[in-house]
């Protein structure tokens, strides 16, 4: 889940912007997010020297104590890569903003229009062009799943069950041949009976009838398939 949060000691701007962002990330169930603000920098360090830092970082510039560009400075020194976006009644702090690699910065009073893309940007910005996504409808609504975490897909009568690597298990209404057509084209991925898709990632060795995964599942072959299974297997494995 994406973590962001809004530092701002000013109430009506940190309020306006925390309600543009939460609207934001409801019209975007496939972005999954969680959103937490600070009126002071100091609450803020002391939160990620406790919890940890955030994915997105919307500062203001101008704040008490500690500004808003030095502590971006304290996050770079940390070592995280997060996307920071800025918050300024002013253009001239924009080249000072880029000094700590930010991603940009937004100026008050902040337009909703402006805010969504900026944030929209950002998002992007995090996932990497090799780490692609798998987009599907669950029952508790939109879910975008790293492919590289998808183990594995089931088919069950009416719905398709998506087992994660960290154990989450997603039920899906879409078809197992409309969710190979999507994943055809990453070599990962292979249908060894028509029941299943699984990740050869995950897969720990096979023979003629099984497929074997890591942890110990066991998954039918297809014997018309087996041929073409072993040999994507082999292809990716070595």
């Amino acid at each position: 889940m994406l973590k962001l949060c809004i530092c701002d000691d000013q109430r009506e701007d940190l309020e306006r912007l925390e309600a543009i962002t939460r609207d934001f990330f409801r019209s975007r169930p496939d972005i999954p997010a969680c959103v937490q603000t600070f009126w002071s920098s100091y609450d803020l360090l002391e939160y990620m020297e406790e919890k940890g830092g955030f994915d997105v970082y919307l500062l203001d510039i101008l704040m008490p104590h500690l500004t808003g560009l030095e502590l971006a400075q304290k996050i770079r020194e940390r070592g995280e890569m997060a996307q920071i976006l800025f918050l300024t009644s002013s253009r001239e702090f924009a080249l000072e903003a880029f000094s700590v690699n930010a991603a940009g910065y937004l100026l008050k009073p902040v337009e909703r229009e402006a805010v969504c893309k900026a944030i929209l940007s950002a998002v992007q910005a995090l996932v990497p062009a090799d780490d692609p996504h798998l987009v599907i409808k669950t029952r508790e609504g939109v879910r975008s799943v790293r492919l590289r975490e998808l183990v594995m897909v089931e088919s069950f009568d009416h719905s398709r069950v998506c087992t994660l690597s960290n154990g989450v298990v997603l039920e899906t209404a879409a078809t197992l041949t409309s969710l190979m057509e999507r994943l055809e084209r990453d070599p990962r991925f292979f249908s060894p009976h028509r029941a299943y898709i699984v990740n050869l990632e995950y897969v720990n060795g096979l023979n003629g009838g099984e497929l074997f995964l890591f942890g110990g599942r066991r998954l039918p072959v297809s014997r018309k398939l087996y041929p073409r299974l072993k040999e994507a297997y082999m292809r990716f494995a070595f």
